[in-house]
C-alpha cells in the first residue's frame, strides 16, 4: 500500500476549498444580482419592496396620538406613555386593544376592529376612547396593477399579492382592499381631528418614501367611549311618557278583559254573555282575537298566504343585506356570489312589486260595491273618506315608530358602529319626519329620508289616492274609466324606458357592494328605486286585474283546467325567465346598450304583475281544482 506525501495532501485539499469557494462566491453573487434584478423590476412596476402590512406595521409600532391637540390631549398621551413603558396594566390595555399589523388584506378583511371593549373599560387615570378610522391607500398613477381575474375564488394564481391589493379598486362586487378601517384606542380628551391629523403624518413616513399615498379620515361618530354618549333632552321622556301610558292602558285594559271572560266560564252555558266594552279595543286578547280571525268563505284569503310569504321573504332579504353590509372577516362567499351569480338574490329588487298589485286589486274590490251603492253621497265624501280611513290606520304606528326611531332607539345600544349606525338615522327623523307624515318620503333626496324604507308607505299612499280616483270615475262612466286606465298604464309601463333612455340608467338596480354599505347616499336607489312614477304599473294592473276578473264572472267564463295549469306554467317560466335575465347585467366590463338596459327596466315590473293578474283570474273564474280542494283540506283540519 503507498502512501501520499502529506505535502501533496494538503495541496489538494487547499485547492478543492478554493475552489469551493469561488464556486459558492459566485453562486453567491448570481443571486444577489438577482435579488437586485428582481427588487429593481418590482420598483419599476411601481410595487413597494416590502408587504403592505409590514408597512403598516412600521408606522403604527410606536403609535399614539402625538405632538397635535389640546394640552389635556397631550398631557394624557404623556401619562399614557410613560404607564406604557412601566407596562402598567391599564396602559397595555388600551395598547393591545387594536392591531398593529393587518391580516387577511388578501382576503377583503377590511375592517381591523380590534378589542373595543377593552379599550373603552379604561377608566382610571384616564378614558379610553375607541376610534375607527378609514385609511385609503393610493398608488403612483400611471401604473397598470390589472391582472386576469378567474371565477375561481381559490385560483391565486402567481400574480404579485400587491397586484391583488391595487387591482380590485374601482370593483363594486369585490371589496377594496385598498381600503383599511383600523381601529385605534387613544385617551378620551384627544378629538377625531388629532388622530387623523397625527396618523396621517405617521403613514406619510413610510409609504410617501415608496411613492404611496395614503388618505386618513377619521369620522367624529366613529370615536367612541363606553356608555350612553348620545344626548337626552325633552322629547325623550316625553316618548317614554307617552308609550309607558300606552302600554298601561293596554296593560289593564288586557288584565280587566281577561277577568270579565273568567267570569263568564264561571255561569252556565246558556247565561254567558260576551263582555263589551270601549276599553277593550286597548286588550291585547281583542287584537289577536281580531288578527287570528279567520273567515273560510272569503275569496280573499288567497292574497293573505301571499302577503304573508312575500313579506318573509322581504323581511329575509332585507336582514341578509343588512348582515352583508356590515363588517365581514371573510367576503369570499358575497363575492361569490356577483361572479357565479344568484338570480333570485340579484334581481329581487322588485319583490314589492306584488305588493302594490295586492293594494290595486283591493281597492278595486272593496270599493265598487261601496261606490254603487252609496249614489246619495257627495263626491267629495265619497272620494275623502277611503283615503282618510286608509291614512288614519297607517299614523298612529307609523308615527310610533319615527319617534321611537329619533328619540329612542339611540340610547338602546353602544359600540363601534353603533352612533354611525343609529344617531344620523335619529337626526334625518327628528328634522325630516313631516315628508312621511304628508307621505312624500320617496320624493326627497334619500340622504333626507327618515325611515329609509319608507317610501314604500309614501308610494303606496300616493297609488291609493290616484286608485280611488280611477275607480270613482269608473263606476260613473265605465267606457271613460276603462280609457283612463288603460292611458295610466301605458304611460306607467313607458316612463322607466324613457327615463333609462334618456339619462343612460342601468335597467336594474344592482345590489352591489357600495349600495348594500350605505344604501341612503346610493345614486341608483334615490334615482330609479324610490319614485313612484317607475313603480306604478303593479298598482294600476291590479285595478285592471279586478275590472277583467268581475267582466268574466259576468259572462260566466270559465278556464279548462289545462288552460289553468298549462298558461300558469307557460307564463311563470317567461317571468321567471325575464326576471332572472337581469343577472347577466352583473357582468363585468359587459357593454352597455341602452335598449336592453330601457326594455329591462319595464319588463322588470311586469314580471310578477303579470304572473299574479293570471293567477288571479284562474282562481276566481276557474279555480285550480284539485289544489284547491287540498288547500280546503288542510283548512278543514287546520293545518293552516
Amino acid at each position: 500500500m503507498s502512501f501520499y506525501p502529506p505535502a501533496v495532501v494538503a495541496i489538494v485539499l487547499i485547492t478543492l476549498l478554493s475552489t469551493e469557494y469561488s464556486n459558492g462566491q459566485i453562486a453567491s453573487n448570481n443571486e444577489s444580482v438577482v435579488e437586485l434584478n428582481a427588487g429593481a423590476s418590482t420598483q419599476d412596476a411601481g410595487i413597494p419592496g416590502s408587504w403592505v402590512s409590514d408597512l403598516f406595521y412600521q408606522a403604527l409600532a410606536n403609535f399614539t396620538v402625538r405632538h397635535v391637540g389640546s394640552s389635556e390631549c397631550r398631557k394624557q398621551v404623556e401619562i399614557y406613555d410613560n404607564s406604557l413603558r412601566n407596562y402598567t396594566s391599564w396602559a397595555v390595555r388600551m395598547s393591545e386593544s387594536w392591531n398593529r399589523y393587518p391580516v387577511g388584506i388578501l382576503s377583503g378583511n377590511r375592517y381591523q376592529m380590534g378589542v373595543y371593549d377593552e379599550c373603552v373599560d379604561v377608566h382610571h387615570p384616564i378614558r379610553g376612547q375607541y376610534c375607527l378610522s378609514e385609511i385609503k391607500l393610493f398608488p403612483p398613477e400611471g401604473k397598470n396593477y390589472g391582472f386576469n381575474r378567474t371565477e375561481n375564488l381559490d385560483d391565486f394564481g402567481n400574480n404579485h399579492a400587491w397586484k391583488t391589493v391595487l387591482g380590485w379598486v374601482d370593483y363594486p362586487d369585490q371589496v377594496q382592499r385598498n381600503s383599511l378601517n383600523l381601529g385605534i384606542c387613544i385617551p378620551n380628551t384627544c378629538t377625531a381631528t388629532d388622530l387623523q391629523t397625527s396618523l396621517q403624518n405617521e403613514l406619510n413616513k413610510v409609504f410617501l418614501p415608496q411613492q404611496f399615498k395614503t388618505v386618513v379620515k377619521v369620522n367624529p361618530l366613529l370615536c367612541t367611549v363606553s356608555g350612553d354618549m348620545y344626548p337626552y333632552n325633552t322629547a325623550y321622556y316625553v316618548t317614554n311618557v307617552i308609550l309607558g301610558v300606552l302600554f298601561l292602558i293596554c296593560g289593564v285594559s288586557t288584565a280587566h278583559h281577561y277577568i270579565a271572560l273568567s267570569r263568564q266560564q264561571d255561569k252556565k252555558e246558556d247565561e254567558r254573555e260576551v263582555p263589551k266594552s270601549c276599553y277593550y279595543i286597548f286588550s291585547f286578547i281583542h287584537s289577536f282575537k281580531i288578527l287570528l280571525k279567520f273567515d273560510k268563505e272569503n275569496e280573499l284569503n288567497m292574497l293573505n298566504g301571499w302577503k304573508a310569504i312575500l313579506m318573509f321573504v322581504i323581511l329575509m332579504g332585507h336582514r341578509f343585506m343588512y348582515l352583508v353590509g356590515n363588517p365581514i372577516i371573510n367576503p369570499k362567499f358575497i363575492e361569490n356570489i356577483y361572479i357565479n351569480g344568484r338570480q333570485l338574490y340579484l334581481t329581487s329588487m322588485n319583490l314589492t312589486d306584488p305588493f302594490f298589485f295586492i293594494t290595486g286589486f283591493l281597492i278595486y274590490s272593496t270599493l265598487i260595491p261601496i261606490y254603487k251603492k252609496s249614489e246619495k253621497a257627495s263626491v267629495l265624501v265619497q272620494l275623502i273618506m277611503p283615503i282618510f280611513y286608509r291614512v288614519v290606520r297607517i299614523l298612529p304606528a307609523y308615527c310610533a315608530m319615527m319617534a321611537i326611531t329619533a328619540h329612542i332607539v339611540p340610547h338602546l345600544g353602544d359600540g363601534p358602529l353603533w352612533p354611525h349606525k343609529t344617531w344620523d338615522e335619529a337626526d334625518i327623523c327628528k328634522n325630516y319626519w313631516w315628508t312621511n307624515m304628508l307621505f312624500i318620503s320617496n320624493l326627497i333626496d334619500s340622504k333626507y329620508e327618515c325611515l329609509l324604507a319608507s317610501w314604500y308607505i309614501s308610494c303606496d299612499v300616493q297609488f291609493c289616492v290616484l286608485g280611488v280616483i280611477i275607480v270613482y270615475i269608473y263606476t260613473k262612466n265605465i267606457k271613460f274609466g276603462i280609457g283612463l286606465l288603460i292611458a295610466i298604464i301605458g304611460i306607467s309601463i313607458s316612463v322607466p324606458f324613457v327615463i333609462t333612455i334618456l339619462t343612460k340608467r342601468e335597467g336594474i338596480i344592482k345590489i352591489l357592494l357600495p349600495f348594500l354599505e350605505n344604501t341612503r347616499y346610493s345614486s341608483t336607489f334615490n334615482e330609479s328605486y324610490r319614485a313612484s312614477y317607475v313603480r306604478a304599473f303593479p298598482f294600476f294592473t291590479g285595478i285592471a286585474t279586478g275590472i277583467i276578473i268581475d267582466k268574466l264572472k259576468e259572462n260566466k267564463v270559465k278556464f279548462s283546467q289545462i288552460t289553468v295549469y298549462a298558461g300558469t306554467f307557460t307564463i311563470a317560466v317567461i317571468c321567471l325567465w325575464v326576471q332572472f335575465y337581469g343577472a347577466i347585467f352583473y357582468k363585468r366590463d359587459r357593454p352597455y346598450y341602452p335598449l336592453e338596459q330601457a326594455l329591462y327596466s319595464t319588463l322588470n315590473h311586469c314580471t310578477w304583475a303579470i304572473l299574479f293578474s293570471w293567477i288571479l283570474a284562474c282562481h276566481f273564474t276557474s279555480g285550480y281544482g284539485k289544489l284547491n280542494n287540498f288547500g280546503h283540506t288542510l283548512i278543514q283540519h287546520k293545518i293552516i
